[in-house]
């Protein structure tokens, strides 16, 4: 490989790394103002709204588990309309709560990517 090669691959990596810093730079101030907006309306009713919500859903979750005990997350999660990563803490918490019992986990073939991740940072060198 010649230098000139050379000096444009590394010119490529730290240009993708730069790009890459960005993103996830753009992610995280849209984080942070996002829970300062999310903090600043964190008023006890909000919490109470909050607290009833959870309630309902983690009651009609442990419902469902009690008539099926055997449960598809990704059907029951859309039949309740959460995201699937939402019904698996909802099961923890009723588990922790002692509401229910966490008795087995299957393990399937993953989707290929973080789907709790913003797709802008996971753009690909073709993307870009």
């Amino acid at each position: 490989m010649t230098e000139e090669r050379k000096e444009h691959n590394l010119f490529q990596e730290i240009k993708r790394l730069l790009d890459s810093e960005g993103l996830v730079t753009a992610r995280l101030v849209e984080s942070v103002t996002r829970t300062a907006q999310m903090a600043s309306t964190t008023v006890p009713e909000i919490q109470d709204l909050f607290s009833q919500w959870l309630s309902l859903i983690g009651g009609e979750v442990a419902r469902m588990a009690s008539s099926a005990p055997d449960m598809d997350i990704a059907s029951t999660a859309r039949m309740i309309g959460i995201e699937e990563s939402s019904l698996l803490s909802l099961l923890l918490m009723l588990h922790r709560e002692g509401k229910l019992s966490i008795e087995s986990v299957r393990i399937g073939k993953g989707k290929g990517g973080n789907s709790e991740i913003c797709s802008c940072l996971m753009e690909t060198e073709e993307d870009a």
